[in-house]
Protein backbone atom coordinates (compact mmCIF):
# COMPACT_ATOMS: atom_id res chain seq x y z
CA UNK A 1 0.00 0.00 0.00
CA UNK A 2 1.36 3.64 -1.05
CA UNK A 3 1.02 6.13 1.65
CA UNK A 4 0.75 10.24 1.46
CA UNK A 5 3.35 10.85 3.67
CA UNK A 6 2.99 14.66 5.37
CA UNK A 7 6.47 16.03 5.95
CA UNK A 8 5.55 17.15 9.69
CA UNK A 9 8.27 15.27 11.74
CA UNK A 10 11.73 13.87 10.47
CA UNK A 11 11.91 9.94 10.62
CA UNK A 12 13.85 8.73 13.47
CA UNK A 13 15.48 6.37 11.19
CA UNK A 14 17.57 8.12 8.16
CA UNK A 15 18.29 6.44 4.99
CA UNK A 16 21.05 3.67 4.85
CA UNK A 17 24.77 5.28 3.72
CA UNK A 18 25.91 4.02 0.98
CA UNK A 19 29.13 2.15 1.01
CA UNK A 20 31.56 2.23 -1.88
CA UNK A 21 33.87 0.03 -3.35
CA UNK A 22 34.18 -2.21 -0.28
CA UNK A 23 38.23 -3.98 0.06
CA UNK A 24 38.04 -7.89 -0.70
CA UNK A 25 39.74 -10.37 -0.93
CA UNK A 26 42.16 -10.23 -4.43
CA UNK A 27 41.87 -13.79 -4.79
CA UNK A 28 37.85 -13.62 -5.10
CA UNK A 29 36.99 -9.49 -6.05
CA UNK A 30 35.13 -9.19 -9.31
CA UNK A 31 35.61 -6.50 -11.95
CA UNK A 32 32.49 -5.78 -14.15
CA UNK A 33 33.07 -3.22 -17.58
CA UNK A 34 30.51 -1.98 -20.13
CA UNK A 35 29.38 0.88 -21.98
CA UNK A 36 26.16 3.09 -22.19
CA UNK A 37 25.04 3.68 -25.30
CA UNK A 38 22.06 6.41 -26.45
CA UNK A 39 19.53 3.47 -27.47
CA UNK A 40 18.33 5.21 -30.66
CA UNK A 41 21.50 5.99 -31.96
CA UNK A 42 23.72 4.21 -30.49
CA UNK A 43 26.08 6.82 -29.48
CA UNK A 44 27.81 6.57 -26.65
CA UNK A 45 27.03 8.52 -23.70
CA UNK A 46 29.80 10.48 -21.23
CA UNK A 47 29.55 11.13 -17.92
CA UNK A 48 26.25 8.83 -17.61
CA UNK A 49 26.03 7.56 -13.41
CA UNK A 50 26.44 3.83 -13.58
CA UNK A 51 25.32 2.16 -10.09
CA UNK A 52 25.51 -1.43 -9.19
CA UNK A 53 24.27 -3.02 -5.43
CA UNK A 54 24.02 -6.41 -4.10
CA UNK A 55 20.54 -8.15 -4.51
CA UNK A 56 20.76 -8.94 -0.77
CA UNK A 57 22.33 -5.41 0.65
CA UNK A 58 20.70 -2.46 -2.14
CA UNK A 59 22.65 0.00 0.44
CA UNK A 60 25.90 -0.76 -0.45
CA UNK A 61 26.68 0.53 -3.91
CA UNK A 62 29.90 0.86 -6.28
CA UNK A 63 29.17 3.38 -8.89
CA UNK A 64 31.05 5.15 -11.42
CA UNK A 65 30.99 7.71 -14.54
CA UNK A 66 31.24 6.63 -18.11
CA UNK A 67 34.11 8.33 -20.01
CA UNK A 68 34.33 9.90 -23.68
CA UNK A 69 33.45 6.78 -24.95
CA UNK A 70 30.46 5.65 -22.73
CA UNK A 71 32.84 3.10 -20.62
CA UNK A 72 32.60 2.35 -17.73
CA UNK A 73 34.39 0.03 -14.72
CA UNK A 74 33.58 -1.29 -11.34
CA UNK A 75 35.78 -2.89 -9.62
CA UNK A 76 36.65 -5.08 -6.51
CA UNK A 77 33.58 -6.17 -5.56
CA UNK A 78 32.44 -9.73 -3.48
CA UNK A 79 30.94 -12.50 -5.77
CA UNK A 80 27.11 -12.39 -5.32
CA UNK A 81 24.08 -11.98 -7.61
CA UNK A 82 24.18 -7.83 -8.30
CA UNK A 83 21.30 -5.37 -10.26
CA UNK A 84 23.41 -2.61 -12.56
CA UNK A 85 21.86 0.32 -13.40
CA UNK A 86 22.85 3.45 -15.75
CA UNK A 87 21.19 7.17 -15.53
CA UNK A 88 21.86 10.63 -17.68
CA UNK A 89 20.07 13.75 -17.21
CA UNK A 90 17.23 13.73 -20.20
CA UNK A 91 17.45 10.05 -20.85
CA UNK A 92 15.00 7.33 -18.83
CA UNK A 93 16.82 5.46 -16.22
CA UNK A 94 17.77 1.83 -17.32
CA UNK A 95 18.42 -1.18 -15.66
CA UNK A 96 20.97 -3.71 -17.26
CA UNK A 97 18.50 -6.42 -19.09
CA UNK A 98 15.52 -4.71 -19.28
CA UNK A 99 14.10 -5.11 -22.60
CA UNK A 100 11.78 -2.64 -22.72
CA UNK A 101 11.73 0.42 -20.25
CA UNK A 102 8.74 -0.98 -18.11
CA UNK A 103 10.28 -4.47 -18.25
CA UNK A 104 11.89 -5.83 -15.11
CA UNK A 105 15.86 -5.59 -15.21
CA UNK A 106 18.12 -9.24 -14.73
CA UNK A 107 20.48 -9.86 -11.91
CA UNK A 108 23.75 -10.38 -12.80
CA UNK A 109 25.31 -13.22 -10.98
CA UNK A 110 29.65 -12.89 -10.29
CA UNK A 111 31.59 -15.73 -9.34
CA UNK A 112 34.98 -15.62 -7.33
CA UNK A 113 37.22 -13.60 -9.23
CA UNK A 114 35.27 -12.90 -12.77
CA UNK A 115 35.78 -10.52 -14.99
CA UNK A 116 32.38 -9.32 -17.17
CA UNK A 117 33.36 -7.18 -20.02
CA UNK A 118 30.64 -7.41 -22.26
CA UNK A 119 27.97 -5.01 -20.73
CA UNK A 120 25.99 -2.91 -22.43
CA UNK A 121 23.14 -0.56 -21.64
CA UNK A 122 21.38 1.56 -23.73
CA UNK A 123 19.42 4.37 -22.28
CA UNK A 124 16.04 5.83 -24.32
CA UNK A 125 15.55 9.11 -24.40
CA UNK A 126 12.99 10.59 -21.78
CA UNK A 127 9.54 11.53 -23.23
CA UNK A 128 7.99 15.16 -21.94
CA UNK A 129 4.64 16.30 -21.42
CA UNK A 130 3.66 19.96 -22.38
CA UNK A 131 0.60 22.39 -21.95
CA UNK A 132 -1.22 25.39 -20.70
CA UNK A 133 -3.55 25.65 -18.10
CA UNK A 134 -6.65 28.04 -18.54
CA UNK A 135 -9.93 29.11 -16.06
CA UNK A 136 -13.05 29.61 -16.84
CA UNK A 137 -12.72 32.69 -18.46
CA UNK A 138 -9.59 31.53 -21.09
CA UNK A 139 -7.23 33.58 -18.66
CA UNK A 140 -3.91 31.43 -17.66
CA UNK A 141 -3.53 30.36 -14.58
CA UNK A 142 0.19 30.55 -12.64
CA UNK A 143 0.63 28.28 -9.95
CA UNK A 144 -1.49 25.36 -11.11
CA UNK A 145 -0.22 21.76 -9.96
CA UNK A 146 -0.13 19.64 -12.97
CA UNK A 147 0.31 16.29 -12.49
CA UNK A 148 1.16 12.98 -14.75
CA UNK A 149 -0.28 9.52 -13.60
CA UNK A 150 0.13 6.22 -15.13
CA UNK A 151 -2.23 3.07 -13.78
CA UNK A 152 -0.23 -0.11 -11.92
CA UNK A 153 -1.06 -2.20 -9.17
CA UNK A 154 -0.28 -1.21 -5.66
CA UNK A 155 -0.90 -4.31 -2.81
CA UNK A 156 -3.39 -5.99 -5.34
CA UNK A 157 -5.45 -3.21 -6.24
CA UNK A 158 -4.78 -1.00 -9.54
CA UNK A 159 -4.53 2.98 -8.64
CA UNK A 160 -3.25 5.90 -10.41
CA UNK A 161 0.40 7.11 -9.44
CA UNK A 162 2.65 9.91 -9.54
CA UNK A 163 5.02 10.07 -12.71
CA UNK A 164 6.20 13.69 -12.64
CA UNK A 165 4.67 16.83 -12.26
CA UNK A 166 5.18 21.07 -12.71
CA UNK A 167 3.62 23.68 -11.54
CA UNK A 168 2.68 26.98 -14.28
CA UNK A 169 4.50 29.84 -15.25
CA UNK A 170 2.99 33.29 -15.30
CA UNK A 171 1.97 32.79 -19.23
CA UNK A 172 0.31 29.11 -17.43
CA UNK A 173 2.41 26.73 -19.14
CA UNK A 174 3.80 23.52 -17.62
CA UNK A 175 6.65 20.98 -18.81
CA UNK A 176 6.60 17.76 -16.93
CA UNK A 177 9.49 15.85 -18.18
CA UNK A 178 12.18 12.76 -17.56
CA UNK A 179 8.61 10.30 -18.77
CA UNK A 180 9.16 6.69 -19.76
CA UNK A 181 7.50 5.73 -22.65
CA UNK A 182 3.66 4.45 -21.78
CA UNK A 183 0.56 6.45 -21.03
CA UNK A 184 -0.62 8.39 -18.73
CA UNK A 185 -3.52 10.60 -17.64
CA UNK A 186 -2.89 14.74 -16.92
CA UNK A 187 -4.48 16.04 -13.61
CA UNK A 188 -5.01 19.88 -13.28
CA UNK A 189 -5.36 21.52 -9.85
CA UNK A 190 -5.62 24.77 -8.53
CA UNK A 191 -4.90 24.70 -4.75
CA UNK A 192 -2.49 26.38 -2.44
CA UNK A 193 0.62 24.31 -1.87
CA UNK A 194 -0.10 21.45 0.81
CA UNK A 195 1.32 23.60 3.62
CA UNK A 196 0.93 27.09 2.81
CA UNK A 197 -1.33 29.15 5.24
CA UNK A 198 -3.33 30.53 2.76
CA UNK A 199 -7.58 30.67 2.55
CA UNK A 200 -8.37 28.17 -0.12
CA UNK A 201 -9.32 29.38 -3.02
CA UNK A 202 -12.73 28.55 -3.75
CA UNK A 203 -15.27 26.60 -6.41
CA UNK A 204 -11.64 24.80 -8.26
CA UNK A 205 -11.89 20.86 -8.88
CA UNK A 206 -9.32 18.59 -10.24
CA UNK A 207 -9.51 18.26 -14.12
CA UNK A 208 -8.15 15.84 -16.28
CA UNK A 209 -6.92 15.92 -19.55
CA UNK A 210 -8.69 16.79 -22.11
CA UNK A 211 -10.97 18.41 -19.84
CA UNK A 212 -13.21 16.29 -17.69
CA UNK A 213 -13.77 16.09 -13.37
CA UNK A 214 -13.93 11.99 -13.75
CA UNK A 215 -10.46 10.02 -14.18
CA UNK A 216 -12.30 7.44 -14.99
CA UNK A 217 -13.18 9.82 -18.35
CA UNK A 218 -9.77 10.82 -19.30
CA UNK A 219 -8.30 10.21 -22.66
CA UNK A 220 -4.54 8.85 -22.00
CA UNK A 221 -1.53 10.26 -23.32
CA UNK A 222 0.57 8.13 -25.35
CA UNK A 223 4.19 8.85 -25.69
CA UNK A 224 6.97 7.08 -27.49
CA UNK A 225 10.99 7.61 -26.66
CA UNK A 226 11.94 11.13 -27.06
CA UNK A 227 8.66 11.99 -27.51
CA UNK A 228 7.52 15.87 -26.43
CA UNK A 229 3.56 15.96 -26.56
CA UNK A 230 3.17 19.25 -26.61
CA UNK A 231 -0.53 20.18 -26.93
CA UNK A 232 -1.64 19.00 -23.57
CA UNK A 233 -3.78 22.03 -22.89
CA UNK A 234 -6.39 22.01 -19.90
CA UNK A 235 -9.43 24.79 -18.66
CA UNK A 236 -10.05 24.11 -15.19
CA UNK A 237 -13.70 24.29 -13.91
CA UNK A 238 -15.54 25.41 -11.12
CA UNK A 239 -18.17 23.32 -8.95
CA UNK A 240 -20.70 24.15 -6.35
CA UNK A 241 -18.52 24.09 -3.24
CA UNK A 242 -19.48 24.26 0.05
CA UNK A 243 -17.86 24.97 4.00
CA UNK A 244 -16.98 22.59 6.32
CA UNK A 245 -17.23 23.56 10.08
CA UNK A 246 -16.40 22.22 13.54
CA UNK A 247 -13.99 21.58 16.63
CA UNK A 248 -11.47 19.88 18.00
CA UNK A 249 -11.23 18.45 21.12
CA UNK A 250 -7.94 16.86 22.71
CA UNK A 251 -8.23 13.69 23.59
CA UNK A 252 -5.90 13.86 26.63
CA UNK A 253 -6.78 17.22 28.40
CA UNK A 254 -10.70 16.92 27.17
CA UNK A 255 -9.67 21.03 26.07
CA UNK A 256 -9.62 22.24 22.54
CA UNK A 257 -7.28 21.02 20.09
CA UNK A 258 -5.15 24.45 19.87
CA UNK A 259 -2.91 24.72 16.57
CA UNK A 260 -3.69 21.36 15.57
CA UNK A 261 -3.43 20.59 11.98
CA UNK A 262 -6.92 19.95 9.61
CA UNK A 263 -6.80 17.42 6.57
CA UNK A 264 -9.43 17.12 3.89
CA UNK A 265 -8.20 14.04 1.77
CA UNK A 266 -10.35 13.00 -1.23
CA UNK A 267 -11.05 9.13 -1.41
CA UNK A 268 -10.98 9.06 -5.38
CA UNK A 269 -8.70 7.41 -8.28
CA UNK A 270 -6.19 10.47 -7.67
CA UNK A 271 -2.79 9.63 -7.32
CA UNK A 272 -2.27 7.13 -4.54
CA UNK A 273 -5.77 6.27 -4.35
CA UNK A 274 -6.11 9.95 -2.36
CA UNK A 275 -5.36 13.54 -2.55
CA UNK A 276 -5.09 16.11 -0.15
CA UNK A 277 -7.84 18.96 -1.26
CA UNK A 278 -7.27 21.26 1.55
CA UNK A 279 -5.84 21.98 4.49
CA UNK A 280 -5.65 24.38 7.71
CA UNK A 281 -4.65 25.32 10.86
CA UNK A 282 -7.24 25.20 13.88
CA UNK A 283 -6.14 29.09 15.27
CA UNK A 284 -9.21 29.08 17.32
CA UNK A 285 -8.47 29.13 20.82
CA UNK A 286 -12.07 27.31 21.43
CA UNK A 287 -10.64 24.83 18.41
CA UNK A 288 -13.09 25.84 15.78
CA UNK A 289 -11.77 25.07 12.09
CA UNK A 290 -13.27 25.92 8.88
CA UNK A 291 -12.03 24.43 5.62
CA UNK A 292 -13.98 26.75 2.60
CA UNK A 293 -14.01 25.73 -1.39
CA UNK A 294 -14.80 22.02 -0.91
CA UNK A 295 -16.50 20.48 -3.91
CA UNK A 296 -18.96 17.46 -3.44
CA UNK A 297 -17.73 14.20 -2.87
CA UNK A 298 -16.26 11.52 -0.80
CA UNK A 299 -13.59 12.21 1.84
CA UNK A 300 -11.90 11.65 5.06
CA UNK A 301 -11.17 14.52 7.81
CA UNK A 302 -7.97 14.47 9.69
CA UNK A 303 -6.96 16.23 12.58
CA UNK A 304 -3.57 15.89 13.81
CA UNK A 305 -2.32 17.78 17.41
CA UNK A 306 1.60 16.98 17.72
CA UNK A 307 2.85 18.07 21.16
CA UNK A 308 5.96 17.91 23.31
CA UNK A 309 7.29 14.67 21.30
CA UNK A 310 3.50 13.29 21.67
CA UNK A 311 0.85 12.81 19.32
CA UNK A 312 -2.77 12.97 18.31
CA UNK A 313 -4.92 11.65 15.39
CA UNK A 314 -8.31 12.13 15.06
CA UNK A 315 -10.25 11.29 11.52
CA UNK A 316 -14.04 10.79 10.04
CA UNK A 317 -15.58 10.18 7.16
CA UNK A 318 -17.40 12.42 5.33
CA UNK A 319 -19.71 12.78 2.56
CA UNK A 320 -20.27 16.34 1.03
CA UNK A 321 -23.36 17.29 -0.72
CA UNK A 322 -24.70 20.83 -2.07
CA UNK A 323 -24.86 22.36 1.24
CA UNK A 324 -22.52 23.28 4.35
CA UNK A 325 -21.48 21.08 6.76
CA UNK A 326 -21.98 22.55 10.01
CA UNK A 327 -21.16 20.82 13.98
CA UNK A 328 -18.32 18.32 12.74
CA UNK A 329 -16.58 17.09 16.20
CA UNK A 330 -13.19 15.98 15.72
CA UNK A 331 -11.64 14.19 18.67
CA UNK A 332 -8.14 13.32 19.01
CA UNK A 333 -6.85 9.95 20.23
CA UNK A 334 -3.34 10.05 21.33
CA UNK A 335 -0.91 7.94 19.65
CA UNK A 336 0.22 4.66 21.41
CA UNK A 337 3.59 3.33 22.01
CA UNK A 338 3.86 -0.51 22.01
CA UNK A 339 6.91 -1.89 23.58
CA UNK A 340 8.70 -5.39 21.70
CA UNK A 341 11.11 -7.68 21.53
CA UNK A 342 12.94 -9.67 18.99
CA UNK A 343 14.28 -13.34 19.64
CA UNK A 344 16.55 -15.30 17.03
CA UNK A 345 15.48 -18.80 17.27
CA UNK A 346 17.82 -21.61 18.77
CA UNK A 347 20.33 -17.66 19.59
CA UNK A 348 22.07 -18.97 16.32
CA UNK A 349 22.79 -15.07 15.77
CA UNK A 350 22.74 -12.55 19.00
CA UNK A 351 23.40 -9.35 16.40
CA UNK A 352 19.81 -8.33 16.11
CA UNK A 353 20.96 -4.36 16.19
CA UNK A 354 20.61 -3.94 12.62
CA UNK A 355 16.74 -5.50 12.57
CA UNK A 356 14.22 -2.97 12.05
CA UNK A 357 10.71 -2.91 13.23
CA UNK A 358 7.61 -1.26 11.96
CA UNK A 359 4.14 -0.99 11.70
CA UNK A 360 2.60 -0.46 8.39
CA UNK A 361 -1.33 0.99 8.81
CA UNK A 362 -3.76 -0.94 6.42
CA UNK A 363 -6.53 2.19 6.65
CA UNK A 364 -4.93 4.91 7.31
CA UNK A 365 -3.93 6.77 3.93
CA UNK A 366 -2.43 9.90 5.66
CA UNK A 367 0.82 9.09 7.83
CA UNK A 368 1.66 11.63 10.23
CA UNK A 369 5.34 11.94 11.11
CA UNK A 370 6.17 8.89 9.73
CA UNK A 371 5.06 4.97 9.98
CA UNK A 372 5.99 3.43 13.87
CA UNK A 373 9.23 1.76 13.71
CA UNK A 374 12.73 1.50 15.65
CA UNK A 375 15.72 -0.33 15.29
CA UNK A 376 16.07 -3.41 17.49
CA UNK A 377 18.42 -3.04 20.31
CA UNK A 378 21.47 -5.21 20.82
CA UNK A 379 19.29 -7.01 24.19
CA UNK A 380 16.43 -7.83 21.31
CA UNK A 381 13.69 -4.90 22.38
CA UNK A 382 12.55 -1.99 20.40
CA UNK A 383 10.16 0.75 21.04
CA UNK A 384 7.30 1.76 18.70
CA UNK A 385 6.20 5.51 18.91
CA UNK A 386 2.65 7.07 18.23
CA UNK A 387 0.77 4.00 16.36
CA UNK A 388 -2.81 5.46 16.31
CA UNK A 389 -5.78 3.44 16.11
CA UNK A 390 -5.57 1.04 13.00
CA UNK A 391 -4.48 -2.04 12.07
CA UNK A 392 -1.04 -2.99 11.11
CA UNK A 393 0.72 -5.23 9.31
CA UNK A 394 4.67 -6.41 11.23
CA UNK A 395 7.56 -5.65 8.68
CA UNK A 396 11.32 -6.57 9.92
CA UNK A 397 13.84 -5.31 7.70
CA UNK A 398 17.64 -6.18 7.97
CA UNK A 399 16.92 -9.58 8.07
CA UNK A 400 19.93 -11.86 6.49
CA UNK A 401 18.54 -13.61 3.43
CA UNK A 402 17.57 -17.10 4.86
CA UNK A 403 15.88 -15.48 7.65
CA UNK A 404 12.14 -15.26 8.33
CA UNK A 405 9.99 -14.00 10.96
CA UNK A 406 8.21 -17.12 12.19
CA UNK A 407 5.43 -15.29 14.81
CA UNK A 408 4.30 -12.52 16.73
CA UNK A 409 2.25 -12.43 19.20
CA UNK A 410 0.61 -9.23 20.96
CA UNK A 411 -1.47 -9.09 24.18
CA UNK A 412 -1.21 -13.11 23.91
CA UNK A 413 -2.78 -13.20 20.24
CA UNK A 414 -1.26 -13.75 16.73
CA UNK A 415 -0.34 -10.87 15.55
CA UNK A 416 1.67 -12.10 12.20
CA UNK A 417 -1.32 -13.77 10.40
CA UNK A 418 -4.19 -11.45 12.05
CA UNK A 419 -2.41 -8.35 11.87
CA UNK A 420 -1.87 -5.74 14.73
CA UNK A 421 -4.96 -4.34 16.10
CA UNK A 422 -3.87 -0.48 17.78
CA UNK A 423 -6.57 1.20 20.52
CA UNK A 424 -6.18 3.95 22.36
CA UNK A 425 -8.53 2.97 25.19
CA UNK A 426 -6.57 -0.21 25.88
CA UNK A 427 -3.11 -0.93 27.49
CA UNK A 428 -1.40 -2.85 25.24
CA UNK A 429 1.42 -5.40 26.34
CA UNK A 430 4.52 -6.83 24.86
CA UNK A 431 4.98 -7.27 21.05
CA UNK A 432 6.75 -10.61 21.00
CA UNK A 433 8.74 -11.07 17.47
CA UNK A 434 10.68 -14.53 17.05
CA UNK A 435 12.58 -14.91 13.89
CA UNK A 436 13.84 -18.01 12.39
CA UNK A 437 17.11 -18.56 10.56
CA UNK A 438 15.71 -21.61 8.76
CA UNK A 439 13.94 -20.02 5.74
CA UNK A 440 13.28 -22.32 2.53
CA UNK A 441 14.92 -21.69 -0.73
CA UNK A 442 14.03 -22.00 -3.83
CA UNK A 443 16.24 -21.87 -7.17
CA UNK A 444 15.40 -22.86 -10.61
CA UNK A 445 15.76 -21.49 -14.21
CA UNK A 446 13.32 -19.95 -16.83
CA UNK A 447 13.11 -21.06 -20.29
CA UNK A 448 11.48 -20.16 -23.50
CA UNK A 449 11.64 -21.83 -26.31
CA UNK A 450 13.76 -24.25 -24.17
CA UNK A 451 16.73 -21.79 -23.43
CA UNK A 452 16.73 -19.94 -20.48
CA UNK A 453 14.95 -16.90 -20.24
CA UNK A 454 17.24 -13.65 -19.00
CA UNK A 455 14.98 -10.73 -16.98
CA UNK A 456 12.00 -13.10 -16.42
CA UNK A 457 9.95 -11.83 -13.34
CA UNK A 458 9.38 -14.96 -11.03
CA UNK A 459 6.51 -14.32 -8.23
CA UNK A 460 6.41 -16.82 -4.71
CA UNK A 461 2.03 -16.86 -4.27
CA UNK A 462 0.76 -18.25 -1.72
CA UNK A 463 -2.30 -20.02 -1.85
CA UNK A 464 -5.78 -18.57 -1.46
CA UNK A 465 -6.07 -19.04 2.34
CA UNK A 466 -2.84 -16.39 2.72
CA UNK A 467 -3.18 -13.83 0.26
CA UNK A 468 -3.72 -11.36 2.08
CA UNK A 469 -0.82 -11.39 4.01
CA UNK A 470 1.43 -9.65 2.01
CA UNK A 471 4.58 -10.44 3.46
CA UNK A 472 4.28 -13.63 1.95
CA UNK A 473 4.54 -12.75 -1.60
CA UNK A 474 7.93 -12.51 -3.35
CA UNK A 475 9.47 -11.44 -6.34
CA UNK A 476 12.89 -11.99 -8.06
CA UNK A 477 13.96 -11.90 -12.03
CA UNK A 478 15.78 -13.93 -13.52
CA UNK A 479 20.25 -13.86 -14.41
CA UNK A 480 22.31 -13.39 -17.48
CA UNK A 481 21.84 -17.42 -17.45
CA UNK A 482 18.21 -17.79 -16.66
CA UNK A 483 18.67 -18.66 -12.79
CA UNK A 484 17.12 -17.13 -10.06
CA UNK A 485 16.97 -17.68 -6.50
CA UNK A 486 14.19 -16.62 -3.70
CA UNK A 487 15.35 -17.02 0.36
CA UNK A 488 13.86 -16.63 3.37
CA UNK A 489 10.52 -17.99 2.56
CA UNK A 490 8.04 -19.24 5.27
CA UNK A 491 6.37 -22.54 5.28
CA UNK A 492 3.51 -23.47 3.53
CA UNK A 493 1.83 -23.75 0.44
CA UNK A 494 2.85 -21.67 -2.86
CA UNK A 495 2.46 -21.35 -6.35
CA UNK A 496 5.67 -20.14 -8.83
CA UNK A 497 5.22 -18.18 -11.60
CA UNK A 498 7.85 -16.63 -14.52
CA UNK A 499 6.09 -13.55 -16.27
CA UNK A 500 8.19 -12.14 -19.56
CA UNK A 501 7.01 -9.09 -18.27
CA UNK A 502 4.05 -7.97 -16.08
CA UNK A 503 3.01 -4.67 -14.27
CA UNK A 504 4.48 -3.85 -11.02
CA UNK A 505 2.86 -6.23 -8.26
CA UNK A 506 -0.34 -7.18 -10.43
CA UNK A 507 0.59 -10.72 -8.97
CA UNK A 508 -0.68 -9.68 -5.94
CA UNK A 509 -4.11 -9.43 -7.44
CA UNK A 510 -6.60 -12.16 -7.07
CA UNK A 511 -8.18 -11.00 -10.04
CA UNK A 512 -5.41 -10.41 -12.15
CA UNK A 513 -4.14 -14.26 -11.38
CA UNK A 514 -7.52 -16.16 -12.03
CA UNK A 515 -6.58 -16.71 -15.89
CA UNK A 516 -2.95 -17.79 -15.22
CA UNK A 517 -3.78 -19.82 -11.90
CA UNK A 518 -3.27 -23.33 -13.89
CA UNK A 519 0.10 -21.61 -15.48
CA UNK A 520 1.73 -21.64 -12.24
CA UNK A 521 4.18 -24.01 -10.59
CA UNK A 522 2.89 -25.64 -6.96
CA UNK A 523 5.43 -25.94 -4.31
CA UNK A 524 4.86 -26.77 -0.70
CA UNK A 525 7.98 -24.92 1.41
CA UNK A 526 8.69 -26.34 4.58
CA UNK A 527 11.02 -24.78 7.18
CA UNK A 528 14.73 -25.07 5.95
CA UNK A 529 14.05 -27.03 3.03
CA UNK A 530 15.60 -26.44 -0.30
CA UNK A 531 13.62 -26.41 -3.59
CA UNK A 532 14.64 -26.35 -7.17
CA UNK A 533 12.24 -26.33 -10.25
CA UNK A 534 12.27 -25.47 -13.91
CA UNK A 535 9.76 -22.77 -14.96
CA UNK A 536 8.05 -21.93 -18.05
CA UNK A 537 7.62 -18.56 -19.27
CA UNK A 538 4.17 -16.60 -19.33
CA UNK A 539 5.06 -14.47 -22.96
CA UNK A 540 4.32 -11.19 -22.70
CA UNK A 541 0.96 -11.20 -25.33
CA UNK A 542 -0.55 -13.78 -22.67
CA UNK A 543 -0.44 -11.45 -20.06
CA UNK A 544 -1.72 -8.35 -21.04
CA UNK A 545 0.92 -6.02 -21.82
Amino acid sequence: MRYMVIPLLVLLAGPAQAAQNPVVNPATACTVQGVVLRADTGEPLRKADVEMWEEENPGQVSDAATDSMGRFELKNLEPGRYRLSAKHNGYVRQEYGQTKPDAAGSLLTLSPGQKVTDITIRLIPAAVITGHIFDEDGEPVQGAQVTALFSTFSNGQRELVHAGEARTNDLGEYRIYGLTPGQYMVEALKQPRLLAVLKPEQGYVPIYYPGVSDATRAAPISVRAGDEFSSADITLQTAQTVSLRGRVISGVGGGPGFHAQIYLVSQGTTTSGSHVVSHSFVNDPRGGFELRGVAPGAYSLYAFLYEVGRGELARQPIEVAGTDLDGINLTLAPGVDIRGRLRVEGNLDSSVSPFQVSLSPKNIRVIFGGIPNDVVKPNGTFLLKNAFDDKYEIDVDGLPANYFVKSARLDGLDALAAGVTIESTQTHGLLDILVSPNGARIDGVVSKDEQPFQGASVTLVPDPPRRGEMRLFESTTTDQLGHFVLQGIAPGDYKLFAWENIDQEAYKSSDFLLPFENRGKSVQVTEGSLLSVQLDLIPVKESGR
